[in-house]
């Protein structure tokens, strides 16, 4: 009888008991294998758990009623006619010990022997020799039912002292006697129990029926035995698989409480069993073969230690990394039955009242996901984000992305301007660049550390995933959809930092994102509508829309290329990052592509090609403030207020200046005129009351931004000590000090020192400005203040009174008054002199 599965059969014969199968086969743990570990310290829950499960299988109590339990799939390679485990060493070893413990209790170890001798371990000579004296009943002839089983061993003369240091004995010797913890039931001998039982009695014993049970042609422990040949799959992968060291690391645990978990839902829901379960294409074989491809190309180079190369060849953190991303997308954007997001983000109330401003740390789900290098594995909660459960849809979308991802033979293409993105997670790298980086998690566990992602490159994530969730792999398809989502994506402030860095901020472009057939994105975004948002965003959402049906309808470009090839070449160059809409928007923001070449044209000549960090992006004629200066020729107030005002450090030459300049939709009307080449020649210096026109006016037509450009390029315009300045974190030059620039600048017999003058102008750099009247020093102070000064320097005030606090009394000062003209000033100058020579 056979069962079809997804059009495979699949034969009987692939289901065997352990008796069966060792009868059949000669079994070796080959020397690339970790050690036995189901008999490790620490594992006495899961060892417990598992022994119980045999028992009532051989009990016929199983707790689901059924008759047979099924110990998953058994992966192997022959080599020479032996059987090399690929997967299973340690549910094959336990049951070893399971048929050579029954077999000892049961009176049938010598008839057993010869049978049980066919499993081996090669992984060290102690074992090995340790598992043939196991099957040598002679040395059984004393053992006493009832006695410690681990004693007997021990003592025995062909028991060597050096083996206590076998990890693999020592589990064993555990999984048969247990420990002196505080668990029972953790070992054969606690969970199989017969107290009665005396070898020599004739009556039948309880170890006699498990004996029988066993050796049946119907025993009720069964499992898949699966050889690579049977499904395609080459011998390497055996390398592949056992690559990851010798210990269970947290990803294998990881993985077999998530498979644990489907079968748990499978016994509920049948087309869990049939869709995810399937033995030859289902998520358990794929975990741990097909899927294994994908990571292997990035695996560990490994760290020295001690001269040694350590953890070289393993794939678990990489895998788990993608795992683990893959889970916080569906975590990320599942909603409930009302349409609302499980995951909540932003503000929101703890269970103690508590407020918290970004409630989606407090989710353990999200915060576990959200860590690219995990710590200690705990248990699947975390993976259940929808009423305690995982819905199955997950596992569809998590079988596409893997499976067409891999039939997929292309690279995936590249973002122009972000290198780092890795869809594959890969080990990060020394300073030496030679070794990988060791971390420890908090229970000590040595990890790699794996490549990490940042906000962007999570939507970037995201993306492909969607891509194949959606369809199979296709070059061109491919190359538009991630062409569009980087631009929509790649937006960048003044600061240089992307403008996507919060949560809420992903979630908006995951929304949007998700929006769009991925397999035609072009048709997809010209059936949308423009956001009416005015975030970064939405312009370039809205730019997106625009760009995408002028490749589709906008025909050829005037010099005879595509649109997309233009309009890609233009989104690549300098620091543009995708955003390009400065080349086809009239000066009120609406798309006109009749004069993209010419500005296209402008922007080839303005910028260099290749832009790099915070250095200046312009072409050889422009390395100065003429282009800054030409753009806020075309400034009005309101521009001023919008574009200028507040923490804008712009008054650069930066990559990130520019582009906040060039992409700013208050700023359409300048940029306009600036990408055509053209130059306010209209502008006039406005009244002095008039602040916002006149600084644009300083700006536009003065050296006073080739100064700031050159001397405070960081800087920004903003309120200062009762003035409106253009100051950094330091000194600046104040923009509404007109009373005490002309009263230094035209009395008679002053002198402004030289550190204080900006050239062809009145204005002055300096909160405090030192000056010399009558060969004596003063300082203007920013509070409008005049002291006299030492002789000596102007850094020390020249105090009246050091008794007082009143500052006329204690300093030889006074504060200036607004009806103050040059004549008045330069008396109350003179007064200062006098008073101080008396």
């Amino acid at each position: 009888m056979s069962k079809s599965f997804g059009g495979l059969i699949m034969n009987n014969n692939h289901t065997t008991s352990f008796w069966f199968f060792i009868q059949n086969h000669r079994i070796e743990i080959p020397i690339i294998q970790r050690d036995y570990a189901q008999g490790r310290v620490g594992k006495e829950y899961l060892r417990k758990m598992f022994l119980q499960n045999l028992k009532q299988a051989l009990d016929g109590t199983l707790a689901d009623g059924s008759e047979i339990l099924k110990l998953d799939f058994v992966y192997s390679s022959n080599h020479n006619d032996i059987v090399q485990p690929l997967d299973g060493q340690q549910r094959l070893t336990t049951l070893w010990l399971l048929h050579w413990y029954i077999a000892l209790r049961s009176g049938k170890l010598a008839e057993a022997s010869d049978i049980l001798q066919h499993f081996t371990y090669e992984t060290r000579i102690s074992s090995r020799e340790f598992c043939e004296n196991l099957c040598k009943p002679n040395y059984f002839d004393k053992y006493e039912p009832g006695s410690s089983i681990v004693d007997y061993i021990t003592n025995q003369t062909w028991f060597y002292s050096s083996w206590k240091q076998d990890p693999t004995i020592q589990s064993m010797l555990r999984m048969l006697g247990g420990t002196n913890s505080k668990y029972e039931g953790v070992s054969l001998e606690q969970v199989f129990k017969c107290p009665d039982c005396v070898i020599s009695h004739a009556k039948v014993c309880a170890f006699q029926t498990y004996w029988n049970k066993l050796t049946s042609d119907h025993a009720p422990l069964i499992f898949y035995h699966l050889h690579l040949q049977d499904f395609g799959l080459s011998d390497d992968l055996y390398i592949k698989m056992n690559a990851r060291g010798k210990q269970l690391t947290s990803f294998e645990n990881f993985k077999a409480d998530l498979i644990g978990y489907i079968r748990e839902r499978a016994k509920e829901e049948p087309l869990w069993n049939d869709q995810l379960l399937n033995p030859i294409s289902g998520i358990p074989i794929k975990m741990d073969t097909t899927w294994t491809d994908l990571f292997w190309k990035n695996r560990s180079i490994g760290f020295m230690s001690d001269g040694k190369i350590m953890k070289n060849n393993q794939i678990d953190e990489i895998y788990f990394a993608f795992i683990n991303r893959f889970f916080w997308n569906e975590l990320f954007t599942t909603k409930d039955e009302n349409g609302q997001y499980l995951l909540h983000l932003g503000e929101g109330i703890l269970p103690d009242g508590a407020k918290t401003y970004a409630i989606e740390n407090e989710n353990s789900s999200y915060s576990h996901l959200n860590s690219d290098n995990i710590d200690a594995y705990a248990d699947i909660e975390p993976y259940k984000f929808q009423k305690e459960k995982i819905p199955i849809e997950v596992f569809y979308r998590l079988q596409k992305v893997i499976d067409r991802y891999l039939a997929y033979t292309k690279a995936l293409p590249e973002c122009a301007w972000d290198k780092g993105f890795r869809f594959i997670p890969e080990y990060e790298l020394d300073e030496s660049g030679q070794y990988n980086c060791e971390i420890k998690n908090s229970s000590k566990e040595s990890l790699l550390s794996t490549t990490s992602l940042n906000q962007v490159q999570r939507i970037a994530f995201f993306a492909i995933c969607k891509y194949f969730v959606e369809g199979d792999g296709e070059e061109t398809s491919l190359r538009k959809w991630m062409r569009v989502v980087w631009n929509l994506i790649s937006g960048q402030g003044e600061d240089g930092r992307p403008q996507i860095r919060s949560t809420q901020a992903v979630r908006t472009a995951i929304e949007h994102i998700d929006m769009l057939a991925s397999h035609d994105v072009y048709n997809s975004l010209k059936s949308l509508n423009h956001d009416n948002g005015t975030s970064d965003f939405s312009c370039r959402w809205n730019e997106e829309v625009d760009k995408a049906t002028q490749i589709l309808d906008g025909g050829q470009c005037p010099d005879g290329d595509t649109w997309e090839n233009v309009i890609v070449k233009a989104e690549r160059y300098a620091f543009f990052k995708g955003g390009i809409r400065f080349l086809y928007q009239d000066e009120n923001g609406n798309p006109d592509w009749s004069l993209f070449e010419r500005k296209w044209e402008c922007a080839r000549n303005y910028f260099q090609e290749v832009a790099l960090p915070k250095a200046s992006v312009m072409k050889e004629p422009y390395h100065n403030a003429d282009l800054l200066k030409v753009m806020m020729s075309w400034f009005t107030a309101d521009t001023f207020w919008s574009v200028l005002w507040g923490n804008h450090r712009t008054f650069n030459n930066k990559p990130e200046t520019w582009l906040y300049y060039l992409l700013n939709r208050d700023n359409c009307k300048a940029v306009h005129h600036l990408m055509l080449g053209e130059r306010n020649e209209n502008l006039t210096s406005p009244l002095l009351s008039d602040f916002a026109n006149r600084t644009v006016y300083l700006l536009a037509n003065t050296s006073l931004l080739d100064y700031v450009r050159e001397r405070i390029p960081n800087s920004w315009i903003r309120d200062y000590h009762n003035h409106k300045a253009i100051f950094p974190s330091g000194t600046g030059v104040f923009l509404n000090a007109s009373q005490r620039d002309s009263l230094l600048a035209f009395t008679p017999e002053i002198t402004i020192r030289d550190e204080h003058k900006i050239p062809n102008t009145l204005l002055l750099f300096g909160s405090d400005i030192n000056f010399i009247y009558q060969n004596n020093n003063f300082q203007w102070y920013r509070t409008d203040y005049i002291y006299l000064m030492e002789p000596s320097d102007f850094k020390t005030y020249k105090v009246k009174n050091e008794k007082v606090e009143d500052e006329i009394e204690k300093y030889y000062c006074f504060k200036i008054q607004i009806e103050d003209d040059n004549n008045s000033f330069a008396e109350k100058l003179k007064r200062l002199i006098d008073d101080a020579s008396i």
